[in-house]
Order: C-alpha cells, then structure tokens, then sequence
C-alpha cells in the first residue's frame, strides 16, 4: 500500500523543520507527502519547499490564494493525497520513528480497517514532556478507551467525546473518498468527522502506544491540557463535559444521520439514533436553573440514564454533591 502524509501550515517557520524530519526518518517512509500553506504571511511555504526539496521524497506543496482555516484547508490537503493510506500531520508536532510502520500493520493484518489511531505524550515547545498523555488528559481512558478497543465501544465514545485529533490517525484514502465533503455547520472539522464516519464503513483500531510528541505550546489550533486527575476529580469531569454539551451532541449526532444515516450498517445507525434521542431529553438541562439542575440530576441518579456515558449513579451522586459544596 502507498502511504501519503498530508499537512497543513499556517505561521510554522518555528517547528516545521522538527516535524518534516521526524516524518523523513521513519522506519518506513511515506511515499509522498502533500503539503498545503494557508497562505501564511512568513516564510512558512519557502521554508517547507526548501526542506522538502532535500528529503528524496516526492512532495507537492500547495498553497492557499487566501487564508482558508482548518476546515478547508485539511480538506483540500488529503483529497491531494494519492496514496492508498493517510496520515495527517500538523506541522508543530514530532513523530516517532516507527510511527507509520505500527500503523500500518494494522491495515495489513485487517482489509477491513478504516482508521488507525494511537495515543500522544504531551510536551511543551522545546519537547520536554509534561507527565501526562493524551487519552489521560482529556479523561479518554475514564470513558473507556483502551488498546484495541472494542468496535462498540468506540462507536458509543464517539456519541459525546472528540477522541481521534487529526495528528494521531491514518485512515484509508477511500474513507476521504466516502467521508467528504465535510458539512459545514454543527462544528465538524476533518478528524472528528472522519472519526464518526469510519465506523459507517469499516472497522477502526485504537493503539495506546505515544507515537506522537504533541507540542503544547500555547498557540495551538487544538490542544491539551497536561492535566493528571485523581479518581474523585474524573468522576465530576466526566459528568461536567457530557452535561456541558448535551444540545451540541445531539445537533452533531442528528448532522450525521442526515448526510451518512443511509450509508451506515443498521446496527450502527440505531445507536447514533438512540443517543440523538437520549441528548434531546435531556438537552434542556443546559437553560435550567440552578434547582432544576439538581431535580434533574437526583432524577439521573434514580434511573440511571446517564450510564449511557459511563456515568454511575454513583458518580451523579458525587457530581450532586460538589455542586452543592464546591468540594
């Protein structure tokens, strides 16, 4: 299989040169890398053409006519690809050697597979890691994410947490081909909306190995927070980013239905429609006051709802009581 890398730059004099060579240096290298400028006012494109034109591997670089963002520009950027397998790539962050070779094995061993993604060591911008990975850091592994994670499971992560970010996953070019375009409303960006449409097509697989080094360093697109939490404080951040997001969930879940619900498997599309469902009953939560948040919460408690989103009547009962105590 023919392996494309496709990234996107905007302002990335800084680290670039760090990341193309760490994608030059793989024990098994890309077969071409396409590189888009969002047409940054820097050297950011002369810099790219310049490293890229030392590498020995065949390269094209485009570059924007005006600043498009993110969403149009990876867009345009994997489309470009020819390869048979995709990995997208920010410019900022360094990749591990045998990044693409792991991967890979992956799609060899299974024709099935759609997506491959793995974890990430968070680091600061000099690559000093910050003690925490990525699947940590946004509560991923509380919520149930793991090594090879079980196709339903995560089709059921999916339904309320943005998992895959675009710099640790490779996917096979027909699922661009099937996935794009890319509905330009209810937030979607290249990675969440190639994460939710994968499962449509194939299978997907989950490697809890850092494969990438992602560069926090403050003027991030999207980004992490090194942040380590003890079981008490998993349990209210768990409960706070599903209630936080319930309309916004079930607006993106019901975009899904209408542009991919005739493409998905039956078994897939009921369970994207039982928590379209389940978002909507409860949606209303985000506009409620403060003591129908607490009705609303003693009721979750009592009939258990919220273990749709690995949520324990135990951890509602906790989360009640730290809104009351701040404790």
């Amino acid at each position: 299989m023919r392996i494309s890398v496709a990234m996107c730059t905007y302002k990335g004099e800084r680290f670039l040169e760090e990341q193309l060579r760490s994608i030059f240096e793989q024990t098994r290298k890309p077969d071409e890398i396409v590189l888009l400028d969002d047409c940054s006012p820097d050297g950011t494109a002369a810099l790219a053409e310049k490293i890229l034109s030392e590498c020995g591997i065949p390269h094209s670089i485009l570059v924007n006519e005006t600043n498009r963002g993110v969403f149009y520009s990876f867009q345009k950027c994997i489309l470009a690809c020819s390869g048979d397998v995709i990995f997208t790539a920010d410019q900022d962050d360094v990749w591990r050697k045998d990044k693409i070779e792991l991967m890979m094995r992956e799609y060899e061993k299974d024709s099935s597979c759609m997506m491959v993604f793995s974890n990430s060591e968070l680091v600061d911008g000099e690559l000093n890691s910050l003690g925490c990975d990525f699947w940590t850091s946004l509560n991923l592994r509380r919520a149930g994410l793991c090594d090879r994670i079980p196709q339903e499971k995560f089709r059921q992560l999916l339904m309320y947490y943005w998992a895959v970010p675009g710099t640790q996953m490779s996917f096979r070019r027909e699922l661009a081909e099937k996935a794009f375009p890319i509905p330009e409303k209810k937030g979607w960006l290249h990675d969440s909306w190639l994460a939710v449409c994968a499962p449509a097509y194939g299978t997907v697989t989950a490697l809890d190995e850092p494969l990438t080094l992602y560069r926090q360093h403050g003027k991030n697109t999207v980004g992490a927070r090194a942040n380590k939490r003890d079981r008490k404080e998993e349990d209210i951040c768990q409960v706070q980013k599903v209630l936080f997001y319930l309309k916004r969930h079930g607006d993106r879940l019901q975009n899904l239905l209408d542009v991919k619900g005739s493409e998905m498997p039956a078994d897939y599309k009921a369970q994207v429609q039982k928590y379209v469902a389940l978002f909507r009953s409860m949606e209303h939560y985000e506009n409620d006051g403060r003591f129908k948040k607490m009705l609303f919460l003693l009721g979750r408690f009592f009939d258990g709802r919220l273990g749709a989103f690995d949520i324990s009547r135990g951890n509602v009962l906790r989360y009640l009581f730290y809104q009351v105590s701040g404790k």
